[in-house]
């Protein structure tokens, strides 16, 4: 399932990085949540899972959908203008070490050992040199990598909380409702959002490529990647679930060298060998 999850994240980062060179970030972003509740429409339908809705209980879903779908959708979208979908690739692996630290915090079952310290410390100077690096992974350089950097790692941040948030408060919940769920909740937030902030939309100005970008985006993540990590959750762990985009790079980096002209400098694969490092150290100790 883990690796599974990689290979939708990897392909997922990619499409949205040719849609976004078409679609403004928040509508593209709308978009893809507008896709994804249909489907989930149609598999709530033939599933029916029994859930009895609340209102603390669907503000915690809304919680989780702008934390581990909307904002890390957004800012994604947002720092392929500034770095190439490898190097975005690479910088979610933040999140499974921010997911570790903030679960040290916050959940009694899932400490930190000297180990798990030393291999953080790994993760985040990888991080760290692609950080003063300024690196884009782009074939024309960019000088404000940075930015885009940080973008991913907010995301990351916040998708780690998220993860955080669902195992506290809704690890019982049946795992189609609660990816349904959040990208309901994040699609009701982020459609007025995408209006007041980039008017809108002329559907009929975006080409057929960054339709199909957009499609395969939304279908891959959150569809089936969110039902595998909160899947994951449910049935073992938050640590283990943070792992799900490890292999991630990997893929990105083929995709994107192949096919998008992107290009691996030192700094780049300098820092991602650390961080995959700290990682992998991670997981397996």
């Amino acid at each position: 399932m883990v690796l599974l999850s990689s290979i939708l994240i990897g392909i997922t980062i990619a499409c949205v990085d040719v849609a976004a060179g078409y679609i403004p970030p928040v509508t593209l972003t709308f978009l893809r949540l507008s896709t994804a509740s249909v489907v989930f429409c149609g598999i709530l339908f033939f599933q029916r899972p029994k859930y009895r809705w609340h209102i603390r209980g669907a503000t915690d879903i809304a919680i989780i959908g702008v934390l581990n779908i909307g904002l890390p959708f957004l800012s994604l979208a947002m720092a392929v203008a500034y770095i190439s979908s490898s190097l975005a690739a690479v910088l979610l692996n933040t999140s499974p070490v921010l997911t570790i630290v903030v679960a040290h915090c916050l959940l009694p079952d899932e400490k930190l050992n000297r180990v798990k310290i030393v291999s953080t410390i790994t993760a985040v100077s990888g991080a760290t040199i692609l950080l003063v690096s300024n690196a884009s992974g782009l074939e024309v350089g960019h000088n404000q990598g940075w930015v885009g950097q940080s973008l991913i790692i907010i995301g990351s941040l916040s998708a780690a909380i998220g993860v955080i948030y669902t195992r506290i408060r809704l690890r019982e919940v049946n795992t189609s409702v609660l990816a349904a769920g959040q990208v309901f909740a994040s699609l009701v937030i982020f459609a007025p959002l995408a209006l007041i902030a980039e008017g809108l939309p002329v559907f009929t100005s975006y080409p057929w490529q960054s339709w199909a970008a957009m499609f395969v985006s939304a279908l891959g993540s959150p569809v089936a990647a969110s039902w595998l990590l909160f899947y994951t959750i449910n049935k073992y762990s938050v640590s283990l679930a943070g792992f799900t985009i490890i292999a991630a790079p990997l893929f990105s980096v083929i995709i994107g060298i192949l096919f998008l002209g992107e290009v691996i400098t030192f700094p780049i694969a300098a820092g991602a060998v650390l961080m995959l490092a700290g990682v992998w150290a991670l997981q397996y100790f």
